[in-house]
Order: structure tokens, then sequence, then C-alpha cells
């Protein structure tokens, strides 16, 4: 599945169990794996402040190209990573969020991780998103050999790792007398940038919807 970018592969094993891209929780983790997944590539640069430089060098992949579009449009030459993921996620109307997401099942689309059915309900049509379970399989046996064997993992299994170790999916996948080699693992990778960066980021997100859930029940009372 060498054509399947990391933040799909991510995507569709959260779509495993989310059942939709529009989801709280998944959102600015998906956002935060395009800005890492473009850190890779050599489209941004990471500060040790957390902030995010954009370089001249173009992503390839759509949703990413919206995503890099965005963070330039905001015309500063370095962005705080928090201000990004509130000014997509956590900012009505969320346009500039829809935008990215969209291109990003487009892609899914095209490369067969995923089909919508249109189903009728009582307010009209409603979009449901099944994935290729078979190409779901695939990429957590790539995830479980890659993990399991001894040799050194990949910065974009340490991308995909990290992200699932986030939310909470990655020891899903793993049986009971396996857990042991995969706490080894998390352990050995724990201190690399990429899986820093995942954690900066991840406090981020933590912390935004914790003030958004204050802002909402504050106007509640």
């Amino acid at each position: 599945m060498n054509n399947v970018n990391i933040t799909e592969k991510y995507t569709l094993c959260m779509l495993k169990e989310k059942k939709m891209l529009y989801e709280n929780e998944l959102t600015p983790h998906l956002i935060v794996s395009m800005i890492i997944e473009m850190m890779l590539d050599g489209n941004l640069e990471i500060t040790d402040k957390n902030k995010v430089k954009l370089n001249e060098k173009l992503p390839i992949s759509n949703y990413n190209k919206n995503l890099y579009e965005i963070m330039k449009d905001l015309k500063k030459e370095e962005i705080p990573l928090k201000n990004i993921i509130t000014s997509i996620c956590y900012t009505l109307p969320n346009k500039k969020l829809q935008s990215v997401i969209e291109a990003l099942k487009e892609g899914m689309l095209e490369k067969e991780l995923i089909v919508i059915e249109n189903k009728k309900g009582l307010l009209g049509n409603k979009e449901k998103i099944q994935i290729n379970e078979s190409k779901f399989n695939n990429i957590i046996e790539e995830i479980r050999s890659e993990v399991l064997e001894k040799g050194k993992l990949t910065e974009d299994l340490i991308l995909l790792t990290s992200l699932l170790n986030s939310t909470k999916f990655l020891k899903n996948i793993f049986t009971k007398y396996e857990k042991d080699e995969l706490n080894n693992r998390l352990n050995e990778i724990k201190n690399t940038q990429i899986s820093k960066k995942v954690k900066v980021a991840q406090s981020v997100i933590s912390d935004m919807s914790a003030l958004t859930a204050s802002i909402l029940l504050t106007s509640l009372n």
C-alpha cells in the first residue's frame, strides 16, 4: 500500500470506530497528522517552540495542499501550532476544515479505501462512510509486522503508531501476549522528534477541547 499516505492510513483506522470524518476528537488529530506528514515531506518545519514555518516546496496530496494554503493565508513567518488547530477546528464557520477534510475524503475514495452510501432519513439524505475492510486489514498487518519485528522503525510508521497510540486505538490491534513487545516499541520511539511533535499537538488539542467545552457550558447556563 505504498500509494496510501500516513494520514489516509490513520483515517481509515479511526473510521473503523468513529464511522464519520467530522468528529470532535478525530478532526484535530487529522490536521496534526497532515502537518507532521508535510514536515516529513519537507513542505514545512516545526521549530523547537512548536511553531510551523512553511517552506517553498508545495505538498503533493490535495488535502495537504489545501491545508498549506490555509496556513500560508495567515501571512506569518512562523505560526504557533495552537493557532493553526484553533483557527481550523474550533472556529465557526468551519469552511477551512471542510475544504481539507473533503479533499482527504475524495483522495480516499479514489484509492478505494472507503465508499460512500447515501441513506434517506427524516431530514433528507445522510452520508454514511464504509471502509474497505480488506485494505484496513492490510494496514493493521503492516503495523503489527513492523512493530513486532526487531528492525528500525521508519519515520512514517513512527508517525502512524504515535497517532494511533494518542487516540487509544493502537493497543486494540495487539494480543495480550504481544503487548509487552508493543510497550517496548513505544518506549523506543517516545523520544523521537516525530513522537514528541505528536505529544505536543495532543496537549494543544486537549487544551482546546477543554476550552471549547467550557465555553459551551457557559453559553448554556
